[in-house]
């Protein structure tokens, strides 16, 4: 037999492998709708469906999840994020609602934390392609504060919280830090060293929809948390332990839960004397121009899950 008998051999062979592919696939899913169906037929009258079912559905829905772009999937979760993050704001907004306790407040946050893990896990890889995420902050310190032979330039790493804890807050700092525009620190006190951040995320000065905070995170010395009530867009880094002084029940009288959101630490820029530089500026409290540190640029780092301890660069995914 010839190699062109061959070839046709293979090509019908691989033609029948790939017709009785389709034909099994097919008759899989055919044969899980007539059994969810089914299932569903005879619990009817139950409250709560069969685990079977339960999981045919799962599996379907990931099916359907599969077969959409990045970009098509990506806008689905960003939409179901910003409608639960309108209805948070709504129900915080509500005369004499305190959140952390209101049985809806409590329920919208939870469903409004569990969207923005699931969009966390998709735009930027949260456990499914990284464990961690750093943000590099690269400022230039004002003439006032530099020396002849000494470089205006210094640079600070924030390693994010855990984003399962306080993933809205993880979300919104990385948001910021995409999309960034500019900022400086500019405001000085013994407590914190605050800055102002301008992006396409907090466009508006759009702030955090609630205060979210964890117990697991505290506002510790070299943490980073967003300023005022409501928290963001602006932030700061902890100079010193603040746990009192921005945790549950600071700032105000009315809420004794209520905390300042919290997202990070510093990781790189305490030892090599950032930090003390920008703190050092000849003025205290919110500074004028020519005290201020420019952020000059925000940086996304991730690691690697094959080297957890590898940081590269983070890019948007494309496909």
């Amino acid at each position: 037999m010839s190699s062109y008998d061959d070839d046709d051999d293979n090509e019908k062979q691989s033609k029948i492998q790939r017709d009785s592919r389709a034909f099994i696939t097919r008759a899989i899913f055919f044969m899980a709708g007539l059994t969810l169906f089914a299932l569903g037929l005879g619990h009817i009258h139950t409250k709560e469906p069969p685990q079977l079912s339960i999981d045919i559905k799962n599996m379907m829905e990931a099916q359907k999840l599969n077969s959409k772009s990045f970009e098509e999937l990506d806008l689905e979760l960003a939409t179901s994020v910003d409608v639960l993050d309108k209805q948070v704001r709504a129900r915080k907004k509500t005369p004499g609602v305190i959140m952390e306790t209101d049985e809806e407040g409590l329920e919208l946050t939870g469903k409004l934390q569990k969207a923005t893990i699931k969009l966390l896990e998709h735009r930027y890889g949260a456990k499914t392609r990284h464990t961690k995420f750093r943000v590099v902050v690269d400022v230039i310190y004002p003439s006032s504060i530099v020396k002849d032979s000494e470089s205006n330039k210094g640079q600070l790493v924030i390693e994010m919280a855990p984003h399962e804890i306080i993933p809205c807050s993880v979300f919104y700092f990385l948001e910021i830090a995409r999309t960034y525009k500019s900022g400086s620190f500019h405001r000085n006190a013994n407590h914190v060293l605050q800055a102002a951040a301008s992006s396409e995320a907090t466009k508006g000065h759009k702030s955090m929809p609630f205060q979210e905070y964890s117990p697991e995170h505290p506002h510790a010395k070299y943490t980073t948390g967003y300023a005022g009530r409501p928290s963001g867009p602006g932030w700061y880094v902890s100079i010193q332990d603040n746990t009192k002084n921005h945790g549950p029940g600071s700032q105000q009288k009315k809420n004794p839960y209520e905390a300042d959101s919290n997202f990070g630490r510093i990781i790189e820029g305490v030892e090599s004397g950032v930090l003390d530089k920008i703190h050092s500026v000849p003025a205290m409290g919110f500074l004028a121009d020519e005290y201020c540190s420019k952020i000059v640029k925000m940086t996304i780092l991730a690691n690697s899950l094959s080297d957890t301890e590898l940081f590269t660069e983070w890019k948007m995914p494309s496909t």
